[in-house]
């Protein structure tokens, strides 16, 4: 979500259960065999498409998801009007070992083959959000250190396309891959430093010559209109170009959120001077879709006011035609973000509860009337922001540490015949995880959002367990009875050194492990809640989608 605000099944068990290892997975490979995913430029006309998320967050999506859910999910999307899945293939996950280049997680390849072969069963096209700039996998370092080697490193580059080299490679026999994109998101320039000299001066020479610009690296703030130019550049020329012969289809997602350029005011403070936009991250060859994202917050004043849909559609369409050139660009609308509850946002403006329904219904006209040729919801399904690395042990005890009375943590881990895992659990074991603060913003027990932590288990007997999350007080779980259960109850947590140790210690009974949540906020979207319930927004997407994909269109439409 915006802020402004992935063999056989066989050799996948045997890849994950040796996965209690940290470095597990990871393996030193040849450069892979040159090859495309054919996509034919018009694949996305007339796309309805929601991110999968595998009923985990974004960020630890790909190691998370449960095989078991995935052909219910796909079944239930397609049922609901979406004919195409976007998944994320995040660089960190899938290629952990960035310099000196490289290392791949041969699992996160296993799992996006699978998820892309149930999307074929299911009937649904494959669109990749290439290069996500989140994960949460132990041996790829810091995001934020390397979203900066990226967009300053020619060396971090050429690993990058080695990545995207490899996705194209491993993906090149599956025509479901309809669309590829990557996004300025994650390749957000917040500095520029020597290495970049190069790339900078390059940048400098396809400028119209002027006598008092000189060469020193730009300043964000300073520099602004230099360092926004070179940022545009710098994404297209240095990372979407090179990527074009591997996916003929590629398109960007460009920021369409404006800077700003300072100048010193009447009493010396700085003021706005403009507004700097970035139209050079459109400039895509010909016949490739330029990919963007909308929510109510676009061109609002953004002081917590709610919008009528007359208003957030005059907003929707003043950027359908800024950004389609008065529909001269076919666009991709991959994050259509009607509804948006991210914390720390809440000044953002939003439409009027008791108005969206009737802005989805209008918005169908306005997309074909604005050259969307498909668009995508961030959320078909809300999700909670919980931050534990592998929370239902898809890559087996990793990020895990797993103390057993037995001693034989070994013995805990526990194959099922769908491919998922559980984890076997008798009093007195104690399974538990360090969350470091790198993996966002922090669960804490002073703020206004309600802590929670689920389980899902199966039990034959009842079970007791105490939860604790940081020096916060512990809490009391209860399974009772027998068969699957989901318990969920209230923790306090208390962080660490910024860190937030939590752990889980059985204290009387046994039960198999299948699934930790640990989270306070859950992203909203909508059309099904937490535990898939259709929520008050389902049949206005469900009518929505339907409308979109109706040919002819609808005659409301003109």
């Amino acid at each position: 979500m915006r802020c402004f605000r992935r063999v056989l099944t066989a050799l996948a068990v045997a890849i994950t259960l040796a996965a209690c290892a940290p470095d597990a997975g990871d393996a030193v490979v040849p450069a892979p065999v040159a090859a495309t995913v054919q996509v034919p430029s018009d694949a996305i006309e007339g796309r309805v498409a929601a991110h999968y998320f595998g009923r985990q967050w974004a960020k630890n999506f790909i190691a998370g998801f449960r095989r078991e859910h995935v052909a219910e999910d796909f079944a239930q999307l397609r049922a609901d009007g979406f004919d195409t899945v976007v998944l994320l293939v995040s660089w960190g996950d899938f290629q952990p070992g960035m310099l000196p280049c490289c290392s791949w997680d041969e699992r996160a390849f296993e799992r996006l083959h699978f998820l892309v072969d149930r999307a074929d069963e299911a009937g649904l096209k494959v669109a990749l959000r290439l290069g996500y700039a989140w994960f949460f996998h132990p041996g790829a370092g810091d995001v934020g250190d390397r979203q900066h080697r990226l967009m300053n490193d020619p060396e971090a580059r050429a690993s990058y396309q080695r990545f995207l080299e490899r996705v194209s490679a491993e993906l090149a026999d599956k025509p479901q891959v309809i669309l590829g994109f990557m996004s300025w998101e994650d390749q957000w320039l917040r500095k520029v430093d020597e290495s970049a000299r190069p790339d900078y001066l390059e940048y400098l020479a396809t400028l119209p010559p002027d006598p008092g610009r000189g060469t020193d690296l730009p300043d964000r703030v300073a520099d602004a209109a230099l360092f926004n130019g070179f940022w545009d550049w710098l994404v297209i020329e240095k990372l979407y170009r090179p990527a074009l012969p591997l996916f003929p289809g590629l398109s960007y997602e460009a920021r369409v959120d404006r800077d700003p350029r300072y100048e010193p005011g009447p009493d010396g403070k700085p003021v706005v001077a403009e507004w700097i936009g970035h139209e050079g991250m459109t400039r895509l060859p010909a016949g490739h879709a330029v990919t963007f994202y909308w929510a109510p917050f676009w061109g609002a004043l953004n002081q917590g006011e709610q919008l009528t849909a007359d208003r957030s559609l005059v907003l929707f369409e003043t950027l359908l035609r800024e950004t389609s050139r008065d529909g001269e660009r076919r666009l991709f609308l991959d994050q259509f973000n009607f509804v948006d509850n991210t914390p720390g946002y809440e000044h953002n403006a939003v439409l009027r509860p008791e108005e969206i329904a009737t802005f989805l219904h209008r918005s169908v006209c306005v997309m074909k009337a604005g050259g969307v040729a498909g668009y995508a919801l961030w959320t078909a399904r809300d999700y909670a922001e919980n931050p534990l690395h592998n929370p239902s042990f898809g890559y087996g005890l990793e990020g895990w540490q797993l103390d057993r009375r037995d001693g034989a943590a070994e013995k805990a881990l526990q194959a099922l015949p769908s491919g998922d895992f559980a984890v076997a659990l008798a009093a007195g074991d104690r399974l538990s995880q360090r969350v470091p603060a790198k993996h966002g913003r922090m669960m804490r027990a002073e703020d206004a959002m309600s802590d929670q932590v689920c389980l899902e288990a199966d039990t034959a007997a009842p079970a007791t367990l105490q939860l604790k999350a940081g020096n916060g007080a512990p809490m009391t779980m209860v399974f009772d009875g027998a068969g699957r259960q989901r318990v969920c109850g209230a923790i306090e947590p208390v962080a660490t050194d910024g860190d937030l140790p939590f752990s889980i210690t059985v204290q009387q009974g046994a039960l198999q492990l299948r699934d930790v949540q640990l989270f306070d906020h859950v992203q909203y979207g909508g059309v099904y809640d937490l535990q898939g319930t259709p929520g008050p927004l389902h049949d206005a997407v469900r009518g929505m989608n339907r409308d979109f994909r109706a040919e002819p269109a609808p005659a409301r439409c003109g």
